[in-house]
């Protein structure tokens, strides 16, 4: 893992180079790119660049910025030759860096991030190595080297400047802080020339973590923004159950301890039965069964398990894991509504939580999410023939905000971007001679797609009339024509498109679907026609019209 960024030189004198350190023992270096003396390294989270100073630039001391991968920009010039270290202060959005004056002086300046230098105050007499900034007190602290020995100072913006405690013989290396360990690293040269890494406390111990090499002299140092981080995996979500052939994104960030997360760029994914998935924020399709998904990045790791089903319905017939159930919950606002008042039966108290029973005859949330979740899932071979959105599911959730789910049988409803479900819709059964046996989705669904027509722009509403097949009409309860239609229409059209074009859904629930589109075919005052030619197919086949 990168622990932190460094720049030192591929061998001593000679030009500068990024160098990347793993405090378990890797030390990897790379050319920068170019001839000039670097001084300090300080990382801004909000671009998401470290900065360096060349400050004996032949045209003047400038501004640079380094990218994790090294690449080197300039980015201003500067009013002072800063040689001493510099840091990134976030409150200001201003770096903050030390001048060692050839009158044996060190000098504390502020730095925009356009270049504007101005000089506040002395730090004191010596040469400064190194310079970090703490965040959580506001607070700077240098390595001040003088006669022949470094001591560790605190630095406010006030002018206080203190020496704190020795740090040990003359340093030549910077300094940076990491808060997730609240400790300090720096490069400290032995008497051969030989760099060593070595971390310090604010109580005053110095340890010696790892050899560097003979190529730090006045290196720059800054923590890795990863480190002490922690990977944080977006997609898939814990327990999250697929279909065979469904697709899905995966995606994580690096929570990072020094400001804003870093997206999936660089995470590496794996499966425990798939194997290597791929980097970054892959789309991938996953084998059927239960996989350990795994984001890595360096030594940061983070694993979920997901679930994958031959079908729908299989997926249907499994417990949702707790994040899909609190996705669903927050894609509409649901509101949960007693029935008469007195019948224990028909308040929600006496069904608590989101307990997975199907083989329960009682009202259930869970019931009321996995059929809806069952609609999220839903994909056609196909695109739909209503709608604008992508899926079933988005398009209900175009227009459709609030859920009312009653425990009474008012019967459902909708208008104004509420649906009104019954009691119906909180079973898992709607088969009064089979209570504990499960009723595909499809027998809910259809309904719940027909009512989220009215809350639609446009929509014509119902009417009263003798169907087209000569069938006795039910009051206020027909489409006046198929195309455009109302809620018999996309109920309609949703369970053929089920029945031809359902991706997901095993035979049975198409051949259900089928059934189900036939009930529907007297619903309709005037003879069902419509200019899709696949409509057109399926209003010929299935109902001769």
């Amino acid at each position: 893992m990168i622990d932190l960024y460094a720049i030192g030189s591929q061998h001593p004198g000679t030009d500068p180079t990024w160098t990347t350190i793993d405090v378990q023992g890797t030390v990897i270096q790379q050319p920068i790119g170019t001839t000039m003396e670097l001084s300090g390294l300080t990382y801004n989270p909000s671009t998401r660049l470290y900065y360096t100073v060349a400050p004996t630039n032949g045209a003047g001391p400038i501004l640079c910025s380094l990218s994790t991968g090294g690449s080197l920009q300039t980015v201003a010039s500067v009013g002072a030759k800063l040689n001493g270290g510099i840091a990134y202060r976030g409150p200001d959005n201003c770096f903050y860096a030390v001048a060692n004056g050839s009158d044996g002086i060190a000098r504390f300046h502020q730095v925009t991030m356009g270049g504007g230098t101005s000089e506040l105050f002395s730090v004191a007499l010596g040469v400064v190595n190194g310079l970090t900034y703490v965040q959580a007190t506001d607070t700077f602290y240098a390595l001040v080297t003088h006669d022949d020995f470094t001591w560790f100072y605190s630095i406010k913006l006030n002018g206080s400047v203190t020496k704190l405690f020795g740090a040990g013989l003359r340093v030549f290396g910077g300094l940076c802080h990491s808060p997730s360990e609240d400790r300090f690293y720096f490069v400290a040269n032995q008497a051969d020339g030989f760099s060593r890494l070595w971390t310090l406390a604010l109580n005053g111990s110095v340890v010696d973590r790892m050899g560097l090499g003979f190529r730090f002299n006045h290196a720059g140092i800054s923590m890795s923004p990863w480190f002490g981080g922690s990977v944080n995996i977006k997609s898939p979500l814990e327990g999250e159950r697929f279909v065979s052939g469904e697709s899905t994104v995966l995606d994580a960030s690096i929570l990072s301890t020094t400001g804003p997360s870093w997206n999936s760029d660089g995470i590496t994914w794996e499966s425990d039965r798939d194997g290597l998935l791929g980097t970054g924020a892959p789309t991938v399709t996953l084998s059927p069964g239960t996989h350990v998904i795994t984001a890595s990045k360096e030594r940061l790791k983070r694993s979920v398990s997901v679930r994958v089903f031959a079908d729908l319905w299989e997926l249907y017939r499994a417990a949702p894991a707790q994040a899909e159930i609190d996705r669903v919950l927050g894609d509409f606002a649901f509101i949960w509504v007693d029935g008469a008042a007195g019948d224990p039966t028909r308040q929600w108290a006496s069904y608590p939580g989101y307990p997975f029973a199907q083989t329960s005859p009682n009202p259930s949330r869970t019931a009321v999410i996995c059929k809806l979740d069952a609609l999220r899932h839903q994909r056609f071979l196909q695109p739909l023939p209503f709608g604008t959105a992508q899926s079933a599911y988005e398009q209900v959730r175009l227009n459709t905000h609030t859920v009312r789910v009653s425990l009474d049988n008012t019967g459902n409803t909708a208008g104004g971007g509420v649906m009104h479900l019954d009691r119906t819709f909180t079973l898992w059964s709607n088969n009064p001679a089979q209570p504990t046996v499960a009723t595909p989705y499809i027998h809910s669904l259809y309904l719940f797609v027909h009512e989220a027509r009215h809350n639609e722009p446009g929509d014509p509403g119902h009417t009263s009339c003798t169907a087209w097949t000569g069938a006795t009409g039910i009051p206020n309860g027909m489409d006046a024509q198929f195309d455009p239609g109302s809620g018999y229409t996309r109920a309609a059209l949703y369970l053929m498109w089920i029945y031809k074009y359902g991706r997901y859904d095993p035979a049975s629930i198409r051949t259900e679907a089928k059934n189900l589109a036939a009930t529907l075919k007297d619903r309709f005052c005037a003879h069902p026609t419509s200019a899709n030619p696949l409509v057109k197919a399926l209003l010929a086949e299935l109902w001769n019209a």
